[in-house]
């Protein structure tokens, strides 16, 4: 693009030049002259700018072709991934409100069973106390039938000492004693 611009400077200059040296050359046998020469600057120009162009010009258009191309795939690739992502996002919209009431269905499962185990292990552990209770209550209840048997039984040897001790006397001891003497003979 440079070189096509220094070009055209070029040849501005020698148009100038041209006609300058036109302006100097007045006279008419100079002039028929002139303007063959100056058909001539114009073929020369024309020529170089048309070689110039010829050489250059398809490399540069080609390499524009080449950015353009290049710049129109990456925009189709990136249009491409732009539409798979809206593709993902909507069908992660669509599947968002069946994965909400499905999390919701499982948290309230969840709920349900925590609820449960919380209540099992409560039962368990109440039967667990109830079971030591009343394992405490029937040893405490065998201690104290122990006791009371054991003071029953001291209470009945106290009520027969005390009766027996009131029934004998010195003439009924004299008379058990005799009565025995008597089954030893």
């Amino acid at each position: 693009m440079r070189r096509l611009l220094l070009i055209l400077a070029l040849a501005a200059g020698c148009v100038a030049a041209a006609q300058h040296n036109e302006a100097e050359h007045k006279s008419e046998g100079l002039q028929e002259v002139s303007i063959w020469w100056k058909w001539a600057n114009f073929a020369l120009l024309a020529g170089g700018l048309g070689y110039m162009f010829a050489k250059h010009a398809p490399a540069y258009f080609a390499g524009r072709n080449a950015e353009i191309r290049k710049g129109l795939e990456e925009g189709a690739e990136l249009q491409r991934e732009a539409n798979a992502r809206t593709a993902a996002m909507e069908a992660r919209l669509k599947n968002l409100e069946s994965e909400i009431t499905e999390m919701r269905t499982k948290a309230k499962a969840d709920i349900a069973a925590e609820g449960d185990r919380i209540q099992a292990e409560t039962v368990a552990a109440m039967a667990k106390v109830q079971a030591h209770a009343e394992t405490e209550i029937a040893a405490a209840a065998k201690t104290e039938r122990a006791q009371l048997k054991t003071y029953a039984a001291d209470l009945a040897l106290r009520i027969a000492e005390d009766k027996l001790r009131g029934q004998l006397n010195s003439q009924v001891d004299a008379g058990l004693m005799q009565g025995f003497l008597k089954g030893l003979n």
